[in-house]
């Protein structure tokens, strides 16, 4: 690949990695998307803009496939990832374009990546200084209201370390959950147990079952056909009905024997049923009538979550319902915003829901992504147990590292560190910028605090001002997520800087070896 080529390659990525920049932090800006159908949306999440993105440049393509995996992964910080990745290849492209060799840039990015990452453990500070609200606090953009804040923040960390004190395999991540209507910002609250949006199949049935059996079903509710298998372990047999009176006899018995399934359920202490299929109408009101509540169409997540909280066992149909297959929950229906809600509060697995209101569509989703954000972020900072400042604090302090580090590094590689070092300030800039402050006046000011020994001022977004960002109202970071952040970013960065050639697949055909002659 010749210089031009490389520099297009770079450049492509480094414009979209600029649209994205701008949609960091708390004021962010969000973008107009307008889907080649016709439908026009507005985000402010990177990964969601990047999916819809129509991207045909290999290089932007790998840069997509990237940021969505760090955010299935990590939860929070794509956008930092992106941002960074960004300034890291417009420093090895200025570099390259000066006479650099492309693995020169590459090993002095990896020599920067350890000394910063050195840096980064030797400043981390435990958590308990801060409290785990605080990091919460921190990751919470889709709100800005501080009261708000401060008792979601809180209600976060509440959840996220009761959840992470159980015995999970995954550490409690998946106990905790975000559900996001329409409503009053101040209306969130933190539910104990599983929430789901919808209403009793029957309006005859109790809203409220205390210390319920749960059955927990993948089938439709409905009377048993005979002559037709009810489980895929068991035998169909077909039948030939000759008359009215064979007809109503085959009825009857079909109604017995589901009068016969639903009354052994009963008597076993089921007193919820939850299915993936549906509730047929002709026996809505039998189920009712045996004291038993019913929500049908539950979804895959939501029936894993409900067999982890009740410890009941997802069976086919009714017949199937055992003391042993059921799980146990309290069970109670609210109206809220004008939707039906349930809630299931098991008594095996712990899980919590955070169930959040905002005033409009746009607004619902943009905060149920923070909240989502703040779950993932406050989970990484009780993993480690180890926060570093945020605001941009910690990249000014890594840059001072790199730099010092870059001085005493007597090869060419030394450029390489530099650019690393000014890559890094493109986070504070970032964030300085899009709360409306001078962006290089607030680097500047950084720079100076830091080399006066002030290491932990930083922006600070909400409040439009450069400051100490661990005194009052605390502004931190999870260690471990900055350093996936710089480990991510730098391994991107690399890999698109050592490419040399782009080759279509159909190129390559015609190096592939012959089938053997039979």
């Amino acid at each position: 690949m010749d210089s031009d080529a490389r520099h297009a390659l770079l450049a492509d990525v480094d414009r979209v990695c600029d649209l994205v920049g701008t949609t960091l932090g708390p004021f962010g800006t969000n973008k107009l998307v307008v889907e080649s159908g016709g439908r026009v949306t507005t985000t402010a999440s990177s990964t969601l803009l990047l999916e819809r993105l129509e991207l045909d440049d290999p290089a932007t393509t790998l840069l997509r496939d990237a940021a969505t995996d760090f955010r299935d992964e990590w939860g929070d910080g794509s956008t930092r990832m992106v941002l960074l990745t960004g300034a890291l290849l417009s420093q090895a492209d200025d570099l390259i374009e000066r006479g650099l060799h492309p693995t020169t840039v590459a090993r002095g990015y990896r020599d920067a990546f350890d000394i910063a990452s050195e840096r980064l453990d030797a400043r981390a500070r435990p958590l308990s200084l801060v409290g785990a609200d605080r990091v919460a606090e921190t990751a919470l953009t889709g709100t800005r209201n501080p009261a708000t804040r401060r008792r979601v923040s809180e209600a976060i960390a509440s959840a996220v370390t009761n959840a992470a004190a159980d015995d999970s395999v995954d550490g409690g991540r998946t106990n905790v959950d975000v559900v996001a209507r329409i409503g009053g910002v101040g209306d969130t609250e933190l539910v104990d147990g599983v929430v789901i949006e919808t209403p009793p199949v029957s309006d005859a049935m109790p809203r409220r079952q205390r210390d319920a059996g749960v059955a927990l079903l993948s089938s439709t509710v409905d009377v048993p056909r005979l002559g037709g298998a009810t489980d895929s372990s068991k035998q169909s047999i077909s039948l030939d009905v000759e008359s009215f009176e064979d007809r109503a006899d085959v009825g009857a018995y079909e109604r017995d024997e589901f009068r016969r399934m639903l009354s052994n359920a009963a008597d076993a202490g089921c007193r919820f049923i939850a299915t993936q299929g549906a509730v047929n109408d002709r026996v809505k009101t039998r189920v009712a009538d045996a004291g038993i509540t019913a929500i049908e169409r539950v979804d895959d997540d939501d029936m894993r979550r409900l067999v982890r909280n009740t410890g009941g066992r997802v069976v086919p149909t009714l017949e199937d319902v055992t003391p042993e297959t059921m799980g146990a929950a309290d069970v109670g229906f609210e109206r809220l915003a004008g939707r039906e809600f349930v809630t299931v509060e098991g008594t095996a697995e712990r899980m919590y829901t955070l169930l959040c209101r905002a005033p409009d569509p746009r607004s619902v989703s943009a905060f149920e992504a923070s909240a989502t954000s703040a779950i993932s972020a406050t989970f990484q900072a009780l993993a480690d147990e180890r926060v570093v400042p945020g605001g941009g604090a910690t990249e000014i302090d890594l840059e001072r590292s790199v730099r010092e580090a870059a001085r005493g590094t007597a090869s060419r590689e030394q450029l390489a560190m530099e650019g690393f070092a000014r890559a890094l300030t493109e986070i504070p800039r970032g964030l300085a910028a899009s709360a409306g402050l001078d962006g290089w006046t607030s680097v500047l000011r950084l720079r100076v605090a830091h080399t006066e020994g002030r290491s932990s001022m930083g922006v600070d977004a909400l409040s439009g001002e450069v400051r100490d960002v661990l005194d009052a109202d605390p502004v931190v970071e999870p260690r471990r997520l900055q350093r996936a952040i710089l480990g991510a970013a730098t391994d991107l960065a690399v890999q698109l800087i050592r490419i040399d050639g782009q080759l279509s697949a159909s190129n390559l055909a015609d190096d592939e070896p012959s089938p053997p002659v039979q």
